[in-house]
């Protein structure tokens, strides 16, 4: 999924850079970069770890404009030279840092290939940037850039670019996968993955980019903006699910008022006794206290997150996920002891950390234990950026949901209905591929197999 940011403005961004990140932290834990200009030169720093350890002493850079990032790996390694943000060596040097997945990345990168044009990475935000550098090297104007851009990539793709000269082009793809919005303040504009990063900065929030505009912010805080081409819209369902912080805004849409929904509709369709709700913190809390509500159940928090260790689904490695399960959660005995206990999620994708959940608590004393989705079955692979490109990994891809159930040792197994998902969102216009196997964008076999088998090597790192 991974965070961009990008800040211009009269003062230096450095330190909203770093601070910014840290609110998109949630988006990816893998790397952290940034890329700041200023008139004479450019500052770039990035690496592994979290943005704190990354930036854990800030640097004293003057720089008024700047773009951040957060990495959560979907293809290739964790390895340093994957970390964005990327740059450029062009007349007017150009960094750009990158939201999404190509879906024909292995075809653009044989033709620069072949053109002389080498990679230091195989991540796909360098091709972005090598091919955005020559057009706006070559053409008039940076609309007509993006637009050359958009004719040769396919895929998900929010992308935030600095220009050495004192620019900042932001566009989103045709469909709109992956959400990108703006806030200002006096002397600034920020363009960010989520419009929390406009709270923790004190900027208020513009406009969403819309799907396949470019938007272009000069020196001067000016604000032009095109569409470049649109296709039908498709922004992805697990935003809400799960990627996205409560706090934020997606398309004139509260978070947590659409997870709240979610729970709301679950309730609906109840029909067994329970003694009390407690969510899978953090994400599925929201669902959980709506739930308890319209039920008339005591709501409690039954689960104990630990605060240091991050977010399990986007860690890099499957065997670093079932690590982590192991000390995430703790029960609290004197919540679910001797209780028939509903338990919400936000999902379940491969099944480990359910059936880890449901273990803890009946050790705990759970009489119990009737586990519920806020998420339809995830069954089909997701080549927009989402990690779990392969249906072998998916429980629901070849299972049943009575095999599902038994496989967690759940008393019972309760998903939500894909149609609930986009009454709470109140958007009909979703990418639900993983869900429906209904692909918005076609992906011809040869593509499907090179995204999933970059991931499987990613994962033997």
């Amino acid at each position: 999924m991974c965070g961009v940011i990008g800040l211009i403005g009269d003062k230096p961004v450095m330190h909203d850079l770093v601070f910014g990140m840290t609110a998109l932290q949630h988006r990816g834990q893998d790397a952290a970069g940034v890329v700041v200009f200023n008139e004479n030169s450019h500052f770039i720093k990035k690496s592994k770890g979290l943005v704190n350890d990354v930036f854990n002493t800030p640097d004293e850079i003057n720089g008024c404009i700047g773009i951040g990032h957060t990495r959560y790996p979907t293809a290739g390694s964790d390895a340093e030279n994957e970390t964005q943000p990327f740059l450029a060596n062009a007349s007017h040097k150009i960094a750009t840092a990158h939201n999404g997945n190509l879906t024909n990345y292995k075809e653009i990168k044989n033709k620069l290939l072949k053109k002389g044009i080498f990679l230091e990475s195989t991540c796909d935000a360098e091709v972005i940037n090598k091919i955005l550098a020559y057009e706006i090297e070559t053409k008039k104007s940076y609309f007509e850039a993006v637009e050359n851009l958009m004719e040769r990539i396919e895929g998900s793709y929010s992308v935030i670019a600095a220009v050495g000269n004192g620019s900042i082009i932001a566009f989103r793809d045709p469909n709109g996968f992956r959400p990108l919005v703006i806030g200002e303040k006096d002397g600034g504009i920020c363009v960010a993955s989520e419009s929390i990063v406009f709270q923790t900065l004190g900027f208020k929030r513009i406009k969403d980019v819309q799907p396949g505009e470019a938007v272009v912010i000069d020196k001067n805080l000016n604000i032009t903006s095109k569409i470049i081409k649109q296709k039908k819209r498709a922004h992805c369902m697990f935003e809400w699910v799960y990627f996205a912080r409560p706090e934020s805004f997606i398309d004139e849409r509260s978070v947590y008022n659409a997870r709240l929904k979610l729970g709301q509709l679950l309730a609906k369709e109840w029909n067994k006794e329970i003694d009390v709700v407690i969510p899978v913190p953090d994400t599925a809390r929201a669902a959980a206290i709506k739930f308890a509500e319209v039920l008339g159940v005591k709501y409690r928090e039954g689960l104990v997150k630990n605060r240091y260790l991050g977010r399990t689904f986007i860690m890099p490695t499957q065997k670093k996920r079932e690590n982590a399960v192991r000390v995430k959660l703790n029960p609290i005995k004197a919540v679910v002891n001797g209780q028939r206990v509903a338990v919400l999620d936000d999902s379940i994708v491969r099944g480990t950390t359910s059936k880890k959940i449901i273990k803890l608590l009946r050790e705990a004393g759970a009489k119990e234990v009737h586990f519920i989705s806020t998420c339809p079955p995830i069954k089909f692979p997701c080549h927009y950026g989402i990690d779990m490109p392969t249906k072998e990994e998916l429980i629901a891809s070849n299972k049943e949901i009575e095999e599902i159930r038994t496989y967690i040792d759940a008393d019972s197994l309760t998903y939500q209905k894909i149609e609930n998902i986009m009454e709470a969102t109140k958007k009909t216009e979703l990418c639900a591929a993983c869900l429906s196997g209904d692909y918005p964008l076609s992906i011809s076999n040869k593509q499907k197999e090179e995204m999933s088998m970059s991931r499987i090597i990613s994962r033997m790192d």
